[in-house]
């Protein structure tokens, strides 16, 4: 899973920063590689320009190929409105994992939710979910504060799902990590800087590509 964060109002500061053109650029181009899942996440975007924003970004991936699946990042209405998967997280929420996962299930068929610890993972299967990821595993530019959980919580988090509940781990990944995130029992990877941020993002998509699929 590639998250296009920022893909509304952009990214990053100073020198850095990209536009969201720039971001959905970039998503397009990650697709167009081979990437067959994209969250849309933008939480400085308001509801009227995230919504513009991904019914354009959509509408660009989907013509690639149709085939591409579309999360959207706590943007029920946005979800609903352009047939796309709702992604929730717990983190800043008042509402518990079996909560929110029956809210969204209101909006959206397919409903993916953010986890930090492995019972949040137990309860989003348990609750109806679809997928989880868990982050973050490494320590992560994008979260610097947040202290990584390791291996061996990304293997509690992956033991604490049913067996053919897809836990993806998300955070400081790099190529020559998947494998060990794999053997550890994650259905695969999301991955946010180490595309968006890349020299040369088609070079990056295609090694995680291979990384995932050795």
């Amino acid at each position: 899973m590639l998250i296009a964060d920022g893909f509304a109002s952009g990214r990053g500061e100073g020198p850095l920063a990209q536009t969201p053109e720039r971001v959905r650029k970039l998503a397009a181009e990650a697709v167009a590689t081979g990437v067959r899942w994209v969250m849309l996440r933008d939480h400085a975007a308001d509801d009227a320009v995230f919504f513009r924003a991904a019914g354009r970004v959509v509408e660009r991936l989907r013509d690639i190929t149709p085939e591409v699946r579309i999360a959207v990042n706590r943007r029920p209405e946005t979800a609903r409105r352009l047939r796309a998967d709702l992604h929730v997280g717990a983190r800043g929420s008042a509402l518990g994992v079996g909560s929110m996962v029956a809210n969204a299930l209101e909006t959206a068929a397919v409903v993916g939710v953010s986890a930090h610890v492995p019972d949040e993972i137990a309860q989003a299967a348990a609750s109806g979910a679809s997928y989880a990821l868990f982050s973050p595993v490494y320590r992560t530019s994008s979260h610097p504060e947040a202290a990584p959980a390791g291996l061996a919580r990304l293997r509690a988090a992956c033991e604490a799902a049913p067996e053919a509940f897809p836990v993806l781990a998300l955070g400081g990944l790099t190529p020559s990590r998947v494998a060990e995130c794999r053997a550890a029992g994650a259905h695969g990877i999301a991955v946010l800087s180490a595309i968006l941020d890349a020299h040369r993002p088609a070079r990056a998509v295609q090694g995680f590509l291979d990384a995932v699929s050795a």
